[in-house]
């Protein structure tokens, strides 16, 4: 079971938060489903649906069980100017935002921490087609900061392998599997390079990140992924047969391939690399000797025992990821209190 520590109460609430009953949390699920259906541009709708659960893992990832001062997490607080919270400021939560107003016209009378995660619950579920319903889950009871100084630097950063690790299991106390199973809500949704530097969809086309599944896993370990912008700020990883439109972060290759070590770099995961130099040299998958190991044991176990981009299983992605969300959108709370019929 997993054990809180450290956890001490939000700081500064600017107001309490009121209670969420079944009604409210379905009326929500049925406003961001109304919103999306009318999005009618594709990509937007990717950005739309991955967006709102990117926010709410920005919001729960800058949590630092370590620092009683600040500890953050779940509080309805994000640094809008910080530029790992580019695109959430601007297409997101913003005054004139779709998300935004919707809270302010229907919901104030919730916390900003419990809106964000009802909505993302939605988006989950719809994407997922029903599959993953965590309305039985969900908890209401979050405060919301009056501000999170420093907590844009806490987000983990795309570039460094060594950013999963403190983010996650050092600051956060959860574990590799924990942390793969939620970098695997990369399924949905796709980097844009006006916000982040990092353009295009975690997976074969537009329209299948608009579904949430397994498929970021296969993804992983079935393609030849090779650098792209080695060397730069911006510096991602694309497939040769798609090199403007496909998208892998060092962050989620890290989860499988040995890519800190410079020996080893540039070099490629697969065997059709075009870049002469990568082509060179095969990353290394983790050894079991790494301490990364059981992030790799994860990614397997979450493919379903089946190769790469064949016969998908979403089961055992399935069954892990909502105990890994409710961890980590509770993280650092007590006293949450489920859905309730009436308050």
């Amino acid at each position: 079971m997993f054990e809180r520590r450290n956890a001490p109460t939000t700081p500064s609430p600017t107001s309490n938060p009121a209670c969420v009953t079944l009604k409210t949390y379905d009326t929500i699920d049925k406003d961001i489903e109304k919103i999306s259906k009318g999005i009618t541009d594709v990509k937007s709708r990717g950005r739309f649906l991955g967006g709102i659960v990117r926010l709410v893992a920005h919001d729960f990832m800058d949590y630092d069980r370590n620092n009683s001062t600040h500890p953050f997490g779940p509080d309805g607080c994000f640094n809008a100017t910080h530029p790992a919270n580019r695109g959430i400021a601007s297409i997101i939560w913003c005054t004139t935002c779709e998300l935004t107003l919707l809270y302010e016209q229907k919901y104030s009378h919730m916390s900003k921490a419990d809106f964000w995660v009802a909505a993302a619950n939605a988006v989950i579920r719809q994407t997922s087609l029903g599959a993953l319903d965590l309305r039985s889950t969900y908890k209401w009871g979050r405060k919301d900061a009056a501000s999170c100084p420093g907590a844009g630097s806490r987000i983990p950063n795309a570039a460094g392998c060594g950013s999963v690790e403190g983010v996650f299991l050092t600051r956060m106390g959860l574990t590799w599997k924990d942390a793969v199973v939620l970098i695997g809500a990369h399924t949905l949704g796709r980097g844009n390079s006006e916000f982040s530097g990092h353009d295009g969809t975690w997976k074969d086309t537009e329209e299948d990140a608009q579904v949430f599944d397994s498929q970021f896993f296969h993804e992983v370990l079935g393609n030849s992924w090779e650098p792209r912008n080695a060397g730069l700020r911006n510096q991602d990883w694309t497939i040769p047969t798609d090199p403007n439109t496909r998208l892998m972060l060092n962050t989620d290759l890290c989860l499988v391939y040995d890519i800190d070590d410079a020996n080893t770099m540039p070099c490629c995961t697969g065997d059709s690399c075009v870049d002469v130099i990568a082509a060179a040299t095969r990353c290394p998958v983790l050894a079991s000797s790494h301490a990364r190991y059981e992030a790799y044991e994860t990614v397997q176990q979450m493919l379903g025992g089946d190769e790469p981009n064949t016969n998908i299983n979403d089961a055992p992605f399935f069954t892990e990821f909502p105990e890994s969300w409710n961890k980590a959108t509770t993280i650092g709370l007590l006293n949450l209190s489920l859905l309730k019929d009436t308050c």
